[in-house]
């Protein structure tokens, strides 16, 4: 009887080890999943944080440049221009930083981008590549950079919204500068003032890309006593009609025939407006 009753008490015992030990082998298979998933979460994160980053080559002749609001969705059309450099005349919200399409083309392009922010070292966090080229001791973000070499040259040009005459003086001296062309993101608010320094200084093949305004278009606009200056429009995000679908702009350059052709695109990549420009 005694060893019946011991034999009991032994198989209970295992059982209830073996019971327990099913529990901590689930409570571990469920933390190490945990874990895996967490892990696997802050690298998405910080993937997130750490956006691709295309440099600049300084010297390449620029053949296509693409550019459009923040706002825009039309990255796969954008990506299949090939553009040699991407402006953006908007500073784009942190969410687009989880856009496959946007990160795709940040990739394989270069970007330049407007300031709408007081923020310089906020501004230079998310766009690197300007802390080198705004100016020393400048009150505010405002940035430039040249690329291609000897005739083959154009210049980028990358205004801030906010007015002061530190800006304008800087401004002034980079009209100055001999280029083939020049492309400026321009607010539409500082328009006449804008003008009367293109008078100014004479500055000619001028490529405005007003940055806040709710239309996609061409304009080509006679200074008195100057000439002409063009300005591509596309839309900024801020439109409700549904009859304005988003687009993106290209300015495909053809340094032969000294041409700059100027086009609207929209999301599916149909051309729809196009403006010459010879320079």
């Amino acid at each position: 009887m005694k060893t019946i009753l011991f034999m009991l008490y032994i198989l209970v015992l295992a059982t209830s080890c073996q019971s327990s030990s099913k529990k901590n082998d689930a409570h571990h298979m469920t933390s190490s999943e945990e874990y895996q998933a967490q892990i696997k979460s802050d690298k998405k994160k910080q993937a997130e944080l750490d956006l691709p980053f295309r440099g600049f080559n300084n010297d390449k002749a620029i053949r296509i440049v693409a550019f459009g609001s923040a706002a825009t969705n039309c990255w796969t059309s954008i990506e299949k221009n090939k553009p040699d450099l991407m402006i953006l005349t908007s500073t784009p919200p942190k969410e687009l930083s989880k856009v496959p399409e946007y990160r795709s083309v940040r990739e394989k392009v270069p970007f330049m981008c407007t300031p709408n922010t007081e923020g310089k070292s906020e501004f230079i966090k998310d766009w690197p590549y300007a802390k080198y080229i705004i100016p020393q001791n400048a009150d505010g973000i405002y940035h430039s950079k040249t690329f291609g070499t000897k005739k083959n040259q154009i210049q980028v040009i990358m205004i801030d919204r906010f007015n002061n005459e530190q800006k304008w003086a800087w401004l002034e001296s980079e009209f100055k500068k001999p280029t083939a062309l020049k492309i400026l993101t321009s607010p539409t608010q500082e328009r006449e003032k804008l003008f009367n320094l293109i008078v100014k200084t004479k500055v000619k093949n001028l490529i405005l890309l007003p940055n806040d305004r709710p239309i996609a278009t061409f304009e080509k606009t006679e200074i008195k006593n100057h000439g002409y200056v063009y300005e591509a429009f596309t839309l900024n995000g801020t439109s409700t009609k549904e009859s304005e679908p988003m687009n993106f702009g290209v300015i495909k350059i053809d340094w032969s025939n000294r041409l700059a052709e100027l086009e609207i695109r929209t999301i599916n990549d149909e051309k729809v407006q196009v403006l010459a420009l010879k320079f």
